[in-house]
């Protein structure tokens, strides 16, 4: 057996169309490239996005808006996941399922949770009066693990994204506690690439090669494009470590997991 690995990269940048894609081409692998349809840069490179279907680049959901919650400096009203229900992301996620379709034809996509936030709704009146304290976030986390958030709007809605895709990536976790297959695949934890070097995006593959895990990487940038971001020379280290080893197989998630299950 193999460990099948996912190259999973998000937000849909220029960098991924210039720099990433051609360096997976380069070794023969095909990516999963979370595009969030109303962002500029995917919208101002349609065709190029088109091709690199073409070529057999998965382009997974990340929504229409990519919303986030309030407190991001970029965060407005109009994308604030507290403003969001049930219906209103159901109808994003279909709608950004449409549009892909009719880029590359294909029924079947994963989902990537914008920063791996599964919650949407409005927390309950104490969590947010608790953030207000000195050491805030320590107070709200009492709370959450209390379970006295009484009045809490938070809903979770990966209930709706079991109902729309086959597979869910969340973000990153540590690769000592990296499951050999996921426990729940709407919610496929990942090993992180931003940020590191490739020895030691290596070492993690080490321990989840021990075990034929599935394990998917989750990159933004590459050599820039993105406050976070692998070195570019780290990446292509990287994807030679997974070329050369027979232990590994490069796979685009939705065909991962599937093989995976």
């Amino acid at each position: 057996m193999t460990c099948i690995v996912s190259l999973t990269f998000d937000d849909g940048l220029d960098v991924h169309l210039d720099v990433v894609m051609p360096m997976l081409e380069e070794h023969g692998f095909l990516g999963t490239f979370y595009v969030s349809i109303g962002s500029e840069s995917f919208n101002q490179r349609w065709s190029d996005w088109t091709a690199a279907a073409r070529r057999g680049h998965e382009l997974g959901n990340h929504t229409i808006f990519h919303p986030g919650v309030s407190s991001k400096s970029w965060v407005t009203s109009g994308i604030a996941l507290e403003n969001y229900d049930l219906d209103r992301m159901r109808v994003e996620l279909r709608t950004a399922n449409r549009i892909l379709h009719n880029i590359d034809g294909r029924e079947h996509r994963s989902f990537a949770f914008p920063c791996s936030n599964p919650w949407l709704g409005r927390r309950g009146p104490i969590w947010r009066i608790a953030g207000r304290l000195p050491q805030g976030p320590r107070w709200q986390n009492w709370v959450s693990r209390l379970g006295i958030d009484v009045a809490s709007g938070l809903v979770d809605y990966t209930t709706i994204v079991r109902d729309e895709f086959p597979a869910a990536r969340c973000g990153g976790i540590d690769a000592a506690v990296l499951p050999a297959r996921p426990a729940d695949w709407h919610r496929i934890p990942a090993l992180e690439g931003d940020g590191r070097s490739a020895d030691d995006v290596m070492s993690d593959l080490e321990i989840a090669a021990a075990r034929n895990a599935f394990a998917p990487l989750v990159f933004h940038g590459i050599g820039g494009g993105h406050r976070l971001s692998m070195a570019r020379d780290d990446f292509g280290r990287l994807l030679a470590f997974l070329a050369n080893d027979p232990r590994f197989t490069v796979l685009p998630l939705v065909t991962a997991a599937e093989r995976a299950r």
